[in-house]
């Protein structure tokens, strides 16, 4: 047992320093412990990230029993603190979203790209069980992958075919401690009744490996369709600058409606990287209809993007409410720092600088230096300029890497256009 999980935590190494994110229970305990075993990454090069979400009285003990147990193996660790006030609903969606916020954060402060997170084999199938009720597509019902990259950061789940059974004779044999989350049995979570209700499909003989095998099927199917999309998007999409997107309006009338489905969300996470799920198939499926219907309004907005439409084309992108969603980061000199999943930007010299949005602020003061903004950017909605990315040092513009622009000779930036992915 002891070699085989360590031989699926190896495999899942792709770089010199990674951070896990380990909460005390059992899975991150667990996955902790087969980094100490692994010989393909040094102790010191591993960060462990331990959330104190205050959402419970014990909280601060929990997060100081982890930091002991990452003590105990030689590995540095972090207590991250979730400040400011608790929500009294959806509190295990907005408790995930604040601890991934909190995780990321210090990944990109570090330098880190790829956080491990023990999800295993039963989280798959109850995510699979939990999106299906909410209704989710294919591409919902197959996201939970073992590699997921948000922005610049990779998630990596290596136990995510492996069933928790295996996990507790693991820890049972190398006599681990850990803590049980008493969350995990509040049967007013819709995900603790799902587990409940398959607790008792597995105590008379359902198989998670069956299971399992179902999912990967789905899985491969989703990856078929990504390609004949990515064909679709080929012929029908184009990005401009990546600050917006025109789609010639025939794609609506040839490409099978999956497709239409997929792309349009895709689209709507392209330009709303910081919302955790898509919009549901209805309202893209009302979008599509919008779209085909000329007498209806020009403009429409979904999951923070902007749609206008033409006889010709339809045209998308970052609605300006949506532009306060952005953080801004610190501009790294000789490093690409990831914004917004659009773009990649690096400075050749030290700025004491942060990456955010031109806004109305940066067009005002690009027109004031007699930059011809609507010449540099043809047919691109003013709006859409808005979202473009901008070096700000205060309220100094520094840098508007899209038009060319940087009021320092010494300074120069570079950007590269992250491309669109299915």
């Amino acid at each position: 047992m002891i070699n085989k999980l360590v031989n699926v935590f190896d495999i899942h190494i792709m770089s010199s320093k990674i951070a896990i994110a380990v909460s005390g229970g059992l899975d991150s305990i667990v996955l902790m412990n087969l980094a100490k075993l692994s010989n393909k990454i040094d102790t010191k090069s591993i960060h462990i990230l331990i959330v104190d979400h205050g959402l419970r009285k014990n909280s601060k003990d929990e997060a100081f029993f982890a930091k002991q147990e990452a003590g105990k193996l030689g590995f540095k660790s972090k207590i991250l603190t979730w400040k400011g006030k608790k929500p009294t609903t959806k509190i295990q969606e907005t408790a995930r979203n604040s601890r991934y916020d909190l995780l990321f954060d210090y990944c990109r402060k570090n330098d880190i790209s790829d956080l491990f997170i023990a999800h295993h084999l039963d989280d798959q199938i109850e995510n699979f069980i939990f999106r299906m009720f909410r209704g989710s597509g294919i591409k919902g019902l197959t996201s939970f992958s073992n590699i997921y990259k948000i922005d610049d950061i990779n998630i990596i789940r290596p136990l995510i075919e492996i069933p928790k059974s295996d996990l507790l004779i693991f820890a049972e044999e190398q006599k681990l401690k850990w803590i049980e989350d008493i969350s995990n049995s509040n049967p007013t979570f819709d995900r603790v009744k799902i587990r409940n209700a398959l607790n008792s499909f597995y105590k008379n003989g359902f198989d998670k490996k069956l299971f399992l095998k179902s999912i990967n099927k789905l899985k491969s199917i989703n990856e078929d369709l990504d390609f004949i999309a990515d064909d679709y998007v080929k012929k029908y999409i184009k990005f401009n600058d990546n600050i917006f997107v025109s789609i010639d309006k025939n794609f609506f009338f040839v490409a099978p409606k999956e497709i239409q489905m997929r792309v349009i969300k895709n689209c709507i996470s392209f330009f709303a990287p910081e919302k955790p799920y898509p919009p549901k198939d209805t309202k893209i499926i009302n979008l599509m209809k919008w779209i085909k219907n000329n007498q209806e309004s020009s403009s429409k907005t979904l999951g923070g993007t902007l749609f206008k439409k033409n006889k010709k084309v339809i045209i998308l992108y970052k609605e300006v409410n949506n532009l306060t969603n952005i953080k801004p980061i610190m501009i790294s000199k000789s490093k690409y720092k990831c914004w917004d999943n659009r773009f990649l930007i690096k400075s050749n010299v030290e700025i004491n600088g942060k990456i955010s949005y031109l806004g109305p602020e940066g067009v005002k003061i690009l027109k004031s230096k007699k930059i011809d903004i609507k010449k540099a950017k043809k047919d691109a909605p003013i709006a859409a300029i808005y979202s473009s990315p901008a070096i700000w040092e205060k309220k100094c513009l520094i840098s508007a890497p899209i038009f060319d622009y940087c009021n320092n000779d010494r300074v120069n930036i570079e950007i590269k256009k992250i491309g669109y992915m299915l």
